[in-house]
């Protein structure tokens, strides 16, 4: 009896069921070239055809000796569970790691010795000690182009220094000629920052020069440092997903890597995917930079059918990206091109879009993906969805309500209404975690600096404690209570407080007539950092048109506790709201972008940079598995981007 003939582009598996490759990834998989990058385009399923050459390895030799790197934890978490997919089990001479891991166990293998530190407290205390190095050395040396911080914003200065290692930014600016401010200038970089990062550096050595410790990042970097032109890889083939978020530390550590002609590698990555302004990638967005910083000759196979969604957002993305898409017919899904006059009929016609999800899917429709190019924008569109009874959760984006400065908006609007004579005392309708974000913010602007002595956890016993009693807020904000030190600008929350009761009928009217921008201006901080924070604050003015101050504050409250029960209860939310980066990396059923118009997304930046804003746009619009809105000013449409 003849048996039934196996297609050429089935993969076998060790589970039964074949798993069928395109014409694309079979040729990947049985190719032989000794180096090679898979141009890989979104949603073609490269860390998939990775799986399957090394099983094809393995197959061909049992015992090689593999190893499997990612640029991120998800990406190895995303290889491990692909290969479950083809394999029973994975033998132990494949290794599947993070770059920075992989480097970690080279120095731990040098030295048993070495010190990582992953406390957030540790590092922050580091980081703060490394501002007051560098006030000690301003003393000393003074120079006018410092605009120094009241604090270290944590988040800037880790941003600045994963970039700075990413970049090998102190061995660039050697190589320039040492001049670290005329680097900055020249490369448009925060040379305060670059200072805090240079003293960072320094007290991460102890007095022979050896490293004290280790933070995540440095490991890398460590090794990139070196001068040694080899690293140990006892391997016989090495793959290496999402090569499209390398930076030159890292593709300095890979080059040593793969010195041992020996060695076969194959990377893949999807280089229209590269949005990280910082990392200063020797590419950009030309492949063969990339191929030709390798040690061998490199090949370029392509992998251009999209698994992911169908024909119609394949041509969306097309239309605007000449990356040559292809998509399935099999495959179905919609693309939906709207125009809007203005921000309020942009966000119409999400709730527009989210409801006819509802009326086509029945009763539990998945929630629609709104993705955003700016986190200024998430405060209207999480209120008006809210005002529309509706819930919205967000990711990699704050909630504008626990913004420090907002934050301390809302406490003095509450608290500015204590003053009437038929307030009567009952828990204030602001929460703990609001009230924890708003003695933050009376700390920072009010003194310009918080003691950094203070240990964090008294702020929520304080919280707690403002929220049952909120006569706290007022005695805090204007008494003599000990957790103040400094008064540099207490007198503004006085003033504040004692603007005329009947302002609490208009909230919008009570900020406009309080000195509301003088509530942050003894705060130093730099000018980028302060254009942000005036946009959340105009923008939340604006919010509060046309309410009263209880009402402001009952419709925060009603949102918080909409976002605890969804939280409670599991179940999906309307909306949710991510950030480019957070969409990075994952798909979903029904993706929105809006606000879409030049100069806003895609954003301004130097010409340099402008590929970065491309590839934004071309991330959050190939998220999308089935149904894809594209709301564009109807005033400034968007126009093809250059090949």
């Amino acid at each position: 009896m003849l048996q039934p003939m196996q297609r050429t582009n089935a993969f076998p598996t060790d589970h039964g069921q074949p798993l069928m490759l395109t014409t694309e990834q079979q040729a990947i998989v049985h190719s032989q070239a000794a180096s090679a990058i898979i141009a890989a385009l979104a949603g073609t399923g490269k860390t998939t055809t990775l799986a399957c050459c090394a099983v094809q390895a393995l197959r061909a030799q049992p015992d090689a000796r593999i190893l499997v790197l990612a640029h991120s934890r998800a990406g190895v978490q995303a290889f491990q569970h692909r290969l479950r997919a083809l394999v029973h089990q994975v033998p132990g001479h494949l290794q599947v790691t993070t770059l920075e891991r992989w480097s970690a166990r080279t120095l731990r293998q040098r030295d048993a010795g070495v010190r990582f530190v992953a406390d957030p407290v540790e590092l922050r205390q580091q980081a703060q000690q490394a501002l007051l190095e560098l006030e000690a050395q301003l003393q000393r040396q003074p120079d006018e182009r410092i605009s120094m911080p009241a604090e270290v914003d944590m988040q800037a200065f880790w941003a600045f220094n994963r970039a700075a290692k990413k970049s090998l930014l102190l061995q660039r600016v050697q190589d320039a000629g040492g001049d670290l401010a005329a680097f900055c200038e020249e490369h448009l970089l925060d040379y305060t920052l670059a200072r805090i990062f240079c003293a960072y550096e320094r007290l991460r050595l102890d007095t022979c020069g050896d490293v004290r410790y280790y933070a995540e990042g440095d490991c890398t970097y460590a090794l990139a440092q070196e001068e040694d032109t080899a690293l140990p890889a006892p391997y016989d083939l090495v793959l290496f997903d999402e090569m499209h978020d390398l930076d030159l530390a890292a593709l300095t550590v890979l080059r040593r890597l793969l010195h041992d002609p020996a060695t076969r590698f194959l990377g893949a990555g999807d280089f229209n995917q590269h949005i990280d302004t910082q990392a200063w990638s020797v590419f950009h967005n030309q492949l063969h930079q990339l191929a030709d910083f390798l040690p061998q000759t490199t090949a370029t196979l392509p992998l251009t059918q999209s698994r992911r969604f169908g024909p119609a957002v394949a041509q969306a993305i097309n239309r605007w990206f000449p990356v040559g898409m292809q998509a399935s017919t099999k495959r179905y899904s919609t693309v939906y091109q709207w125009s809007y006059q203005d921000d309020a009929d942009c966000i119409r016609q999400l709730l527009q879009a989210q409801a006819s999800l509802s009326a086509r899917d029945g009763a539990t429709p998945p929630p629609l993906t709104v993705i955003l190019r700016h986190p200024h924008e998430a405060a209207a569109l999480e209120w008006a969805v809210a005002a529309a009874g509706q819930v919205a959760s967000l990711h990699g984006l704050p909630h504008f309500y626990e913004e420090r400065e907002l934050a301390l908006l809302l406490g003095l609007m509450y608290a500015h209404g204590l003053q009437a004579p038929d307030w009567k005392s009952s828990p204030c309708p602001l929460g703990p975690q609001i009230l924890e974000r708003f003695i933050d913010g009376v700390l920072y602007f009010g003194k310009g600096r918080v003691d950094t002595r203070q240990e964090d956890s008294d702020l929520p016993t304080m919280a707690a404690q403002m929220h049952q009693h909120p006569q706290g807020i007022w005695r805090f904000l204007i008494g003599e209570h000990t957790a103040q030190g400094g008064r540099r600008n207490f007198a503004a929350f006085g003033n504040f407080l004692h603007l005329p009761l009947a302002l609490q009928d208009n909230a919008q009217a009570l900020l406009q007539q309080a000195d509301v921008w003088g509530l942050f201006a003894a705060t130093p901080m730099p000018h980028a950092e302060a254009q942000r924070l005036r946009t959340r604050v105009q923008g939340f003015i604006d919010l509060v048109a046309g309410l009263s101050v209880p009402q402001v504050l009952q419709q925060i409250a009603s949102m918080v506790q909409r976002r605890q029960r969804l939280q409670h209860t599991g179940q999906p939310a309307h909306f949710q709201i991510l950030s480019i980066e957070q969409a990075k990396g994952q798909e979903f059923e029904a993706v929105a972008i809006p606000f879409l118009a030049p100069g806003r997304f895609p954003a301004p930046v130097p010409h340099a940079l402008a590929f970065v804003e491309r590839n934004r746009l071309y991330v959050a619009m190939t998220r999308a598995r089935q149904r894809l809105w594209l709301l564009e000013d109807a005033r400034h449409p968007i126009q093809a981007f250059e090949a």
